[in-house]
């Protein structure tokens, strides 16, 4: 089989999606993975075919519209032309990519949703205008097709059961996708200073890819985790300086990047804005979180995560170096909050990995259950 694998250029976008177009590359089938050339690089060092498409993020950003409905047409008039082209027989697109809807339907394929976290409430999707821009785009192609008949689409979802909050589900058709922390670039490796920090427990503190620049809020949670006896690792995020932040005692270390599958099996507790991908990864390796949530996704995350138990919360307005050390101290003594979270990992570890994902969707009666809608 071809199959494309189209996503907005985010890393919380991107990187959800690389365990299935690498397990789809393993399996002998040929792939190409479309998206903003600010994130081509991760795919690449993946080995996999990389189409530039559409605009960057920082584009995106700079012209101050939705992002994600805002971009749809410009990366839709570099995809659907590539796609037709390469006749694929099968495009999956993240959630919120929507010329891989459009790319599906010209061509005459099957289309696949790749979801990234907590499937998106109906409220929230309608607050990002995507419908109209979804029907506008199918218009201007002569697809034939809408918004409503997209969501026809099956959807891999990557939340566990036991997690989903209640209510109207956008897409009613899902198939279960087993999350992981990241996929490793080969040669990755933490640096030694990991291996050195001097204490038996380990806490993890990010703000993601998009919210580490939130003025102050990275100093705020150093300020209060700092004095835990527990090693402190940091990512500062990209284009951080970890310096900036002044001298730090030793067990304390800060890096803009570290590859989350290979640090999080060393943590007690992560300290996060609460993203999809950080939170999954926690949870995939049983372990209890702090969220301080931005924005995005981020509220109902930490909502589902501490009404399971595993997590605890702190709003915007409750962010002070004392509140979040208490929070992170509760739960590295509360036994409770561990096996919860072990829970929730062995939930995750039973779900179907990304190889029998990619056998199952190039099954035949997969393939017929699942057709184009036209």
């Amino acid at each position: 089989m071809r199959i494309l694998f189209t996503s907005y250029p985010l890393f919380g976008h991107v990187n959800p999606m690389l365990p299935l177009a690498v397990a789809a590359a393993r399996a002998g089938h040929e792939v190409a993975f479309a998206t903003g050339a600010d994130m081509t690089a991760p795919v690449e060092r993946r080995g996999l075919t990389t189409w530039t498409v559409g605009p960057t993020h920082a584009d995106a950003v700079a012209d101050g519209r939705p992002w994600f409905a805002a971009t749809a047409a410009a990366r839709a008039a570099d995809l659907v032309p590539r796609a037709v082209a390469w006749q694929p027989d099968l495009v999956v697109s993240d959630e919120f990519e929507l010329a891989g809807a459009v790319a599906a339907a010209v061509v005459g394929v099957r289309h696949v949703v790749h979801g990234l976290g907590v499937m998106i409430p109906v409220p929230l999707w309608a607050m990002l205008q995507i419908d109209p821009a979804l029907d506008e785009l199918h218009r201007s192609h002569r697809t034939g097709l809408d918004a409503a008949t997209t969501r026809r689409a099956t959807y891999l979802e990557a939340w566990p059961p036991s997690l989903r909050p209640a209510g109207e589900r956008l897409w009613p058709r899902s198939r279960p996708v087993r999350p992981v922390a990241g996929e490793p670039a080969p040669g990755e490796r933490l640096p030694a200073a990991v291996n050195a920090l001097p204490h038996e427990r380990t806490v993890h503190l990010t703000l993601g890819t998009m919210f580490h620049r939130t003025p102050g809020l990275l100093e705020t949670a150093i300020a209060g985790l700092r004095y835990l006896p527990v090693n402190l690792v940091v990512t500062s995020g990209p284009g951080t300086d970890p310096a900036s932040y002044g001298p730090q005692p030793p067990h304390v270390l800060i890096a803009p990047y570290l590859p989350h599958t290979l640090l999080l099996p060393r943590c007690s507790l992560v300290v996060s804005q609460g993203g999809a991908g950080i939170v999954l990864g926690a949870l995939a390796h049983g372990l209890p979180q702090v969220v301080l949530p931005q924005g995005a996704d981020q509220f109902v995350n930490a909502e589902v995560c501490v009404a399971a138990g595993v997590a605890a919360a702190l709003g915007p307005d409750a962010l002070t170096p004392t509140a979040i050390g208490e929070a992170a101290g509760r739960l590295l003594a509360d036994p409770s909050a561990a096996t919860r979270a072990s829970a929730v990992r062995a939930e995750i570890a039973a779900m179907p990995d990304a190889d029998e994902v990619v056998a199952a969707l190039a099954s035949p009666a997969v393939q017929a259950s699942s057709a184009s809608p036209a």
